[in-house]
């Protein structure tokens, strides 16, 4: 006679292999398209790195057969935001106001650059004077505040002159 557990176990297990194929079959067509989308990917994946190290040699080849402009890095140079600013002017230990004379601008004017974010459009003779300044140090800096202290002249008081009718009106008495 057969072994009645190991008939018992073949047909428990024959049914479990039957129900594990009855849930997976309606999953078993998506996951072999997702399969398929995911080949496909890597495929495109793999074409775009080459051309991207296709076009990246190609701009470094370009650039290194052009001479680079020398005005527009000087022109490059030349910008500086907000915050460069008030980077410089701590940097020198100055006010806002003696920045400002430093510059020959008010000290408004410095208090807005410093608030802008982002690069500042300066005039010709301001960005002229920034730069000028950008290139100094601290102890330069008070040098060039002290020479521009010009002490205020002293006003001598005029005699009042007596002050009458104005002409074309009557003064009543």
């Amino acid at each position: 006679m057969p072994n009645i557990a190991k008939v018992l176990r073949e047909e428990v297990t024959r049914i479990a292999r039957k129900e594990v194929k009855l849930a997976i079959a309606p999953i078993r067509k998506p996951a072999g398209k997702i399969r398929s989308d995911v080949a496909d990917l890597k495929a495109r994946v793999n074409l775009l790195e080459k051309e991207l190290k296709r076009l990246t040699l190609l701009a470094i080849n370009l650039a290194s057969t052009q001479p680079a402009p020398a005005e527009a890095h000087e022109e490059g140079r030349a910008w500086i935001s907000g915050k460069g600013v008030k980077t410089l002017r701590r940097k020198l230990g100055l006010s806002q106001k003696e920045f400002g004379k430093l510059t020959g601008v008010t000290s408004h004017a410095v208090m807005l650059w410093e608030g802008k974010p982002g690069m500042l459009k300066f005039r010709d003779k301001t960005k002229a004077a920034v730069m000028a300044v950008r290139s100094i140090g601290k102890t330069e800096a008070r040098k060039r505040l002290d020479e521009m202290v010009v002490k205020k002249p002293v006003k001598v008081a005029k005699p009042k002159a007596k002050k009458g009718p104005k002409k074309g009106r009557r003064v009543n008495r």
